[in-house]
């Protein structure tokens, strides 16, 4: 480590200090700054040291296109700037990598998923409506108001409205895997299955519509990222749309 010059000590800098802090001092080094001739001096210093393709004469063939004379000496290029590189987004929300004519496919296949698994909920949230409005037993009942909230959560998570598909991929990210969706239809069409012979049927079309899933998600094997980035920056593009209109 080299050694502090011999001027830099404690006493320079205090006296330094005081005169900095001086209003007198202030007020002359104010005046000298709008004196012609020391600016004039302190641009001669800055031409001087400056190097040469920083000079007026430079800049202004560099702008006018003008090329330097023969046998004159070129002033050195400016160095070059660092390439910017934007950064990578954290996702691919357009899916941009994926083959448009896979992802037209991916799209016609989830939306006939979509109307599958509504139309399923509606059969389901119907055998539970009826089975409540026709039971006696509170078990049955416990259970067909279980069947009417998650047949209710399902159909909600396959509309997908721009208001809540944000809220839906952040609270409800089981059903986007494919082993959450499955535990999650078992259980639905089990407690279906014992709210009446309506329940009956309708978890054999719960049950149909899961299998075509599974088939989707094999075929397309980014049908799960595919879902998540949908109902996601819907939701986000939603969310802005409303903070511009308010």
């Amino acid at each position: 480590m080299s050694e502090a010059p011999s001027w830099l000590t404690e006493e320079n800098i205090s006296t330094a200090t005081k005169v900095a802090n001086n209003p007198a001092m202030q007020k002359a080094a104010k005046a000298a700054a709008k004196n012609p001739a020391v600016q004039k001096a302190a641009m001669a210093q800055v031409e001087k040291e400056a190097p040469g393709w920083a000079s007026d004469a430079a800049q202004s063939d560099m702008e006018s296109g003008k090329k330097p004379e023969k046998g004159s000496k070129s002033p050195p290029p400016p160095p070059p700037l660092a390439s910017a590189t934007p950064p990578k987004p954290l996702m691919n929300t357009d899916m941009s990598d994926l083959d448009p004519e896979v992802l037209r496919q991916m799209q016609r296949y989830h939306l006939a998923l979509r109307l599958l698994y509504m139309g399923a909920a509606v059969f389901l949230s119907t055998a539970a409506a009826l089975s409540i409005a026709n039971q006696s037993d509170l078990g049955l009942i416990f259970f067909a108001f279980y069947v009417l909230f998650f047949s209710a959560i399902l159909c909600c998570f396959e509309v997908a409205l721009t208001m809540v598909s944000r809220m839906i991929a952040v609270n409800f990210g089981f059903l986007y895997t494919l082993t959450g969706r499955i535990v999650f239809v078992i259980l639905l069409g089990f407690m279906a299955f014992l709210v009446s012979t309506i329940g009956k049927v309708a978890m054999g079309v719960l049950y149909g519509v899961c299998l075509f899933q599974i088939y989707i998600m094999y075929k397309f094997p980014r049908f799960e990222e595919y879902l998540r980035k949908k109902h996601y920056f819907e939701g986000r593009q939603a969310e802005r749309a409303q903070g511009r209109t308010r």
